[in-house]
């Protein structure tokens, strides 16, 4: 479990907060590890933020020259220029930014030496994205109360000086009226795809299992199918060592579970397979590598497309093994 140094107890379950201006509060993820960076972005954007990224403390720097924020969320270990190189930075400009240090090792004897430069809040990797939200919803109501009106350089819009922003989501999560919320399992042999698949559905709302490889994901599937908590989805890569997600699938169908199926893979099956065996079609296809808005916005079109996932199918009749390796 991460521990998480603030001055409050971290609430990530309400709203975000709200601004004293009308847009949404802006906000600067610097964070060289590009997934971390993708799944932070995501998470506060679909959290109401408006959100931008660098990849690294001279980037950030740049963009803190054309644009007003209203929290920063920084790594420390970057190339280039550290988190707390830029700090001082921020400092030495007398631009008034609160910011929040996420990284693996906190920097605390220069924390120590420099004390005007303590953040508003620390995060241990690796942390969860349930406490990072918490802990930008207390440092921004924090500062809100605070009333301190941060002075920043203004400068034109971002998207026209050339400088990279987080993709725009485009689709909100399926919004589920029954509790708790509707179960997904991801199967996928590649562990970073994996988590951020994982980050990315349960920061939408979404309950997530997963396994590692399709043997694992049949184990899953079996275990809960005449549970109340049995998976309303199944997000599966195809090519995977032991089983692959098409044998899976015929596991499934042969078991009668009719749960819908979406095959996220860098290869699709033969089309003809398909046509052949209808059963075995999948609700969806995202070929790798897909954006965390296409596996948003599929999954949310599949599961509003779901009348019951739960329900029995008659066992198909089924091809030769060797056409579902």
């Amino acid at each position: 479990m991460t521990a998480i140094k603030i001055s409050q107890a971290a609430d990530p379950s309400g709203a975000p907060v709200q601004c004293q201006t009308s847009p949404p509060c802006r906000i600067l993820v610097v964070e060289d590890e590009p997934i971390i960076r993708r799944i932070n972005a995501m998470v506060l954007h679909h959290a109401g933020y408006h959100v931008d990224t660098a990849e690294d403390g001279a980037f950030a720097w740049e963009m803190l020259g054309v644009s007003c924020y209203d929290l920063m969320i920084t790594d420390n270990n970057m190339p280039n220029l550290t988190g707390m190189e830029l700090l001082k930075k921020l400092y030495a400009a007398r631009m008034a930014l609160p910011f929040i240090m996420a990284t693996g090792k906190m920097p605390e004897e220069e924390f120590t030496q420099c004390p005007w430069l303590q953040p508003a809040a620390k995060l241990l990797k690796p942390y969860r994205v349930e406490e990072l939200l918490g802990v930008v919803k207390t440092v921004l109501r924090e500062t809100n109360g605070a009333n301190t009106g941060f002075q920043m350089f203004r400068g034109p819009d971002l998207k026209d000086n050339g400088i990279l922003q987080t993709e725009e989501m485009a689709s909100a999560p399926v919004q589920c009226q029954t509790s708790p919320p509707r179960r997904i399992l991801v199967v996928q042999d590649e562990p970073d795809i994996r988590r951020l698949n994982v980050e990315v559905l349960e920061s939408s709302g979404y309950a997530v299992d997963t396994a590692e490889d399709g043997m694992a994901g049949w184990k899953a599937l079996h275990a809960v199918r005449h549970a109340p908590e049995s998976y309303a989805l199944l997000i599966t890569d195809h090519d995977m060592p032991g089983l692959s997600g098409l044998a899976l699938v015929k596991k499934a169908r042969a078991a009668r579970m009719a749960l819908p199926v979406i095959m996220a893979t860098g290869k699709l099956p033969k089309e003809d397979l398909f046509t052949r065996y209808p059963w075995l079609h999948p609700a969806a296809a995202l070929v790798k590598p897909y954006s965390i808005e296409q596996l948003l916005g599929t999954v949310e079109n599949v599961l509003r497309a779901t009348v019951s996932p739960v329900e029995e199918i008659a066992a198909p009749t089924w091809p030769p093994t060797s056409d579902l390796q």
